[in-house]
């Protein structure tokens, strides 16, 4: 059986990727701690991803790719994950409020209404992950991931 998508692997390709010169993400305009660097993985899918860098070292990374609409309204998934050495310091709950604070900011213009929804779909026993979706998101819902089959907890909130 599958795993449930790990975005620390995304992060290990981001970090080869950037001292290889492959990608080039440009600075934040707001979050000046932020890089910023938007691609298509696929045809069809758009990637907005936020990275925490430091010389050339990513120390975190936070992946907002769109899905289907919530309630009426567009919804982003987000992945997100820390490099090992950098972990238990609160770097992944800073990562999620400025680069969602960027991506409001992204977003608004292309908005016809204000207000979007941000999700997060977190394996049920990844412990680090679901403490800090417990303090960012609303109460999470019982699910099954829908790449892996596996059980999960699906996190959402509202940004207006």
């Amino acid at each position: 059986m599958a795993a449930i998508t790990d975005p620390h692997n995304a992060l290990v390709s981001f970090q080869k990727a950037l001292l290889s010169g492959t990608i080039k993400p440009k600075r934040c305009k707001v979050c000046r701690e932020l890089y910023f660097l938007r691609d298509k993985p696929t045809s069809d899918t758009i990637r907005m991803t936020y990275a925490q860098v430091v010389g050339r070292q990513v120390k975190a990374l936070a992946m907002y790719v769109e899905v289907a609409p919530y309630e009426g309204k567009r919804c982003f998934n987000v992945g997100y994950a820390v490099a090992v050495p950098y972990r238990k310091q609160g770097l992944a709950k800073a990562l999620l409020t400025s680069s969602l604070e960027e991506f409001s900011g992204l977003l608004a213009k292309e908005l016809a209404e204000p207000g979007f929804y941000v999700e997060a779909v977190v394996g049920v026993d990844n412990e680090p992950s679901k403490r800090v979706a417990g303090q960012f998101f609303t109460e999470p819902k019982e699910t099954v991931d829908g790449v892996s089959g596996l059980p999960a907890l699906h996190y959402i909130k509202l940004v207006e």
